[in-house]
């Protein structure tokens, strides 16, 4: 009874962590890839929601061409001027299908885990810093 009490008690707290934790990798990444020091991000409504704490990255309700990247799994009716900006995908399946999505982060079994496209990032002119270059395929 009482390991149910403390699983319980600490639920939330790591899944609070998880949720930071995503948050400063997004950052990190974002803020290494694009030089751009006013970062617009264009996410899904899960995305959006944890975007929402960062201090970093300036979120954008509508996607237009100041946008800089899209962030999230699904992005349904996207304007015309969207449809070849720079993904950063949150679901693998999608990372795979969509030709422009230049990186993925998931969780897999419990572990966080993280990828790129060596040739969307190269059409995009796009270049990962050397601690990022080993998940690169």
């Amino acid at each position: 009874m009482k390991k149910t009490i403390y699983i319980l008690f600490l639920l939330p707290f790591l899944l609070f962590a998880s949720q930071k934790y995503e948050l400063k990798l997004y950052e990190s990444i974002f803020l290494s890839i694009f030089k751009d020091q006013n970062i617009k991000v264009y996410a899904d409504k899960e995305s959006l929601k944890l975007l929402q704490g960062s201090s970093m990255l300036t979120t954008v309700e509508h996607c237009n061409e100041a946008t800089t990247l899209l962030l999230g799994k699904e992005f349904e009716k996207l304007p015309e001027i969207c449809k070849n900006k720079p993904i950063f995908a949150t679901n693998y399946m999608y990372y795979q299908k969509m030709p422009n999505a230049f990186g993925v982060f998931y969780w897999r079994k419990g572990r966080p885990q993280i990828k790129f496209k060596k040739s969307t990032l190269l059409s995009y002119h796009l270049k990962l810093p050397d601690s990022l270059r080993k998940y690169a395929k």
